[in-house]
């Protein structure tokens, strides 16, 4: 699915929901949950040309797959994040959306640890 049909199918499930939402708030929520997924679907199943070039990316440069891996994970999280806090958010939870946002924040700087360490060490090393 090319940006054109996500950005149409978003405005028509975002007329929908707005049209259905006085009279049952719970199929508006539905309808644009059920929207949401399919446009991450539709998203997700192009990872495999993103890892295919991320690959070819670290093999040319010959980094360290652990700072990549890292990397893809952070990015994984952000996104997932973002989804959830979305959702929360048009649920009308603020709160917890609010709690999931600091939980991927959180996530974020302990995945992210490991590289944090190697940079210390680096650092270290060129100063000793």
């Amino acid at each position: 699915m090319n940006m054109l049909s996500i950005g149409v199918l978003a405005v028509i499930a975002v007329i929908l929901s707005l049209t259905i939402r006085p009279k049952n708030g719970e199929i508006a929520l539905m309808l644009t949950l059920s929207c949401s997924v399919l446009i991450l679907l539709s998203v997700f199943s192009r990872a495999s040309e993103i890892i295919g070039t991320v690959n070819s990316i670290v093999a040319a440069s010959q980094t360290n797959i652990s700072y990549i891996v890292i990397l893809l994970k952070v990015i994984g999280i952000c996104l997932l994040t973002e989804f959830a806090v979305n959702t929360c958010r048009d649920a009308g939870s603020q709160s917890l959306a609010g709690n999931v946002s600091l939980a991927g924040k959180l996530l974020v700087t302990v995945t992210a640890l490991p590289l944090y360490a190697d940079i210390l060490n680096t650092v270290m090393n060129l100063m000793g």
